[in-house]
């Protein structure tokens, strides 16, 4: 294989672009293309390529066998030698591979990234963007992006796609008409797919986003509530306090949601007015983040298992956040699948503010069951992913945030009795 037979359409990859984004439908080339470019580039003079997805728990879950096969395809055997780890090339040419959301102190430590492929672009968290672009900082670096597209709402798509994208953007759609290799078996099958389903072959063969992602747990929900107007500005009520749910993460992310509740009607309604995620970081942070937000603050729910004591400190997070000022509440434990019907419940109640909560909605819009490829079907659980921080907190306070009510509804006033959302 040469330069010649990358497919026409891709002739940007050779471009100098900050970013270059090629989205579209199955059988397109993409990355067998974007492997053959970049293997082609390191020939030509030396580069570092970080190779990257949202999650790779190991080097299977990355694109080095498609590298490698393409070296063998391109007859660039002698030149580059794939080790377990990494594809070095005679000049000193570099492909290294990685997790954004998986390993971000290491993509932190990266030196002299000239390129970056991000595979499956469409599953990437805003917050691994936001990490992941001041990493490359070499002069003329260039952030490639490959994917097809699944929802509307993903960050991808809504930066690059409907835009209006950053400068110096490439953005290109690539279907099975521009691959001239497409194969006869994907022919046969494309065509049966949209004789029988217009609208799976618009998503799958010409790269349609879904509006809602067949698996989405709430996607039907926050699309009711898009319809009504209730996701838009959300000002806050100065006469209420700000109540917070939380997902505590160890090593992970830490999410959490600010919201108003207004006890009125049977489930009230629920106010969701900022939004705050991010890793890596000690109680103090949240803490000052919380200061910092300025709100006047009620009940903090946490997960149900704060209280546990650790063994090194013999503290639990709940005595060391008292210790900061916040005073958790631990949320009830419950199985998950009544905690989503309960964030069911209090979406249908709910408004939104869409800017301060736009990484919380991101990750409500993308969260869904987890894919079973050897049945071709949903599982009957939450695939873990980015999106779990935002949703988990969410169905903390769902589930674990206790309001004042008496028996008819109405607010009391003195010797508040409490419920207990979805118990």
């Amino acid at each position: 294989m040469t330069e010649a037979q990358i497919p026409v359409a891709f002739r940007g990859l050779f471009e100098p672009h900050r970013f270059k984004v090629f989205y579209g439908g199955r059988g397109g080339a993409k990355s067998r293309s974007f492997a053959a470019a970049l293997l082609i580039i390191g020939r030509t003079r030396t580069i570092r390529v970080l190779c990257a997805r949202e999650i790779q728990n190991s080097i299977r879950d990355s694109v080095k066998r498609l590298l490698d096969d393409e070296i063998s395809r391109c007859g660039f055997g002698d030149f580059y030698t794939s080790t377990d780890q990494e594809v070095r090339g005679l000049n000193g040419s570099l492909f290294l591979f990685a997790g954004l959301r998986t390993n971000p102190a290491r993509i932190k430590s990266y030196e002299g990234l000239t390129h970056c492929w991000i595979e499956e672009a469409e599953t990437i968290s805003q917050k691994s963007l936001d990490l992941l672009i001041p990493t490359m900082r070499t002069e003329g670096s260039e952030i490639w992006m490959s994917f097809n597209p699944d929802r509307v709402n993903s960050p991808v798509w809504e930066i690059f796609v409907l835009g209006p994208p950053p400068p110096d953007s490439l953005i290109c759609k690539v279907t099975w008409r521009d691959n001239p290799w497409f194969p006869e078996v994907l022919r046969k099958e494309m065509e049966h797919c949209k004789a029988t389903d217009p609208d799976k072959y618009a998503h799958v063969w010409e790269g349609e986003p879904v509006l809602i992602s067949s698996g989405s747990y709430y996607g039907k929900i926050l699309q009711a509530a898009e319809d009504a107007g209730r996701i838009g500005i959300v000002p806050v009520e100065p006469q209420l306090l700000v109540n917070t749910a939380w997902d505590l993460g160890m090593a992970d992310s830490t999410a959490i949601w600010f919201f108003q509740h207004l006890p009125v009607g049977h489930t009230g309604e629920w106010r969701f007015i900022d939004y705050y995620e991010a890793s890596g970081e000690g109680l103090a942070h949240y803490a000052k983040v919380l200061s910092d937000k300025g709100y006047s603050y009620g009940i903090h729910t946490a997960p149900h298992d704060i209280a546990v004591r650790e063994l090194g400190s013999g503290k639990s997070r709940i005595d060391t956040a008292k210790g900061l000022g916040i005073n958790f509440k631990a949320c009830p434990q419950q199985a998950i699948p009544d905690g989503i019907e309960a964030v069911r419940q209090v979406l249908a109640a709910s408004w939104l503010d869409r800017e301060k909560c736009k990484q919380g909605l991101q990750c409500l819009w993308g969260y869904q069951r987890e894919w079973d490829d050897v049945y071709g079907r949903f599982k009957d659980k939450p695939r873990h992913d980015w999106t779990s921080h935002g949703a988990d907190a969410m169905r903390y306070a769902a589930v674990g945030f206790r309001r004042p009510v008496d028996l008819s509804g109405a607010p009391r006033k003195a010797r508040t009795a409490y419920d207990m959302w979805g118990q």
